[in-house]
């Protein structure tokens, strides 16, 4: 049975979403975080506006997802909440605008490198991987409610002054508080941990501590930026001295063939 949505996590990514991820699976929920393996081309179809995203949502749905985190769901929260309106919505915030600002540049600074395409100067093959092209796609759409360009949110911000990112944190966070009923709503800082969120979902407080993620903190992501450059440059001697190896062995089996 489809149950559907019951958590919507409203706030951008570098919210603290993969923590409070944690904190859901915790307390019984199957959490869709960012976008799945399995449904990435459908995404990416949306993004290209070859796809109703509510097509996209009931996929989500009928894989047994009952809440959802990060973008591209963050997004397009309105429409998961006009299919789930007995939901709860979850908008979660960093400190200040200016710490999220930095916390999107280093993830964006890490996420660009996969999406270079290949040169003679940066030899990636990235893009020739189809889940790392689609989620290039998907990624244009982020804060195109905001009426933004597309891919602007991204990768356009270098292009613009310091604080332009805040600015469109803010307006996030105004969009989605002028949106939601603020019954139905929480402003939630994953620093503040249990009580505050487990009231808000009526759920008792668990008997552990509230998970703080360090698999995407900003140490992690600059030392995935150096494994990602390290790879594009790698596969290149790996695939010739593998070729070189394999033209030895086929040399030394046609002698002996002949001999």
């Amino acid at each position: 049975e489809v149950k559907g949505v019951e958590v919507i996590v409203a706030g951008f990514g570098r919210t603290g979403t993969y923590s409070l991820k944690a904190a859901l699976e915790i307390l019984g929920y199957r959490p869709y975080h960012f976008v799945h393996p399995n449904h990435a081309k459908e995404w990416a179809e949306w993004a290209e506006g070859r796809r109703d995203v509510d097509e996209v949502l009931e996929l989500v749905e009928n894989d047994g997802f009952n809440a959802t985190l990060e973008n591209p769901t963050a997004d397009v929260y309105l429409n998961v909440l006009k299919r789930n309106p007995g939901a709860k919505v979850v908008l979660t915030v960093r400190d200040t605008p200016e710490k999220w600002e930095e916390s999107w540049k280093v993830l964006f600074e890490t996420m660009e490198v996969t999406e270079r395409p290949f040169s003679l100067w940066f030899p990636s093959f990235y893009q020739w991987i189809p889940l790392f092209k689609n989620l290039k796609i998907i990624r244009t759409r982020m804060g195109v409610h905001l009426g933004l360009e597309p891919g602007e949110l991204t990768n356009g911000w270098r292009s613009k002054p310091k604080g332009w990112l805040a600015k469109q944190y803010t307006k996030h966070r105004d969009h989605v508080t002028s949106n939601v009923p603020p019954a139905q709503l929480l402003v939630f800082n994953v620093k503040q941990g249990w009580e505050p969120l487990c009231k808000f979902l009526e759920k008792p407080v668990p008997d552990v501590p509230f998970p703080h993620a360090k698999v995407n903190d900003t140490r992690s992501l600059r030392r995935l930026r150096k494994v990602f450059i390290g790879l594009a440059y790698a596969w290149i001697p790996v695939c010739a001295a593998t070729f070189v190896s394999l033209a030895i062995v086929v040399r030394r089996r046609l002698k002996k063939s002949a001999a």
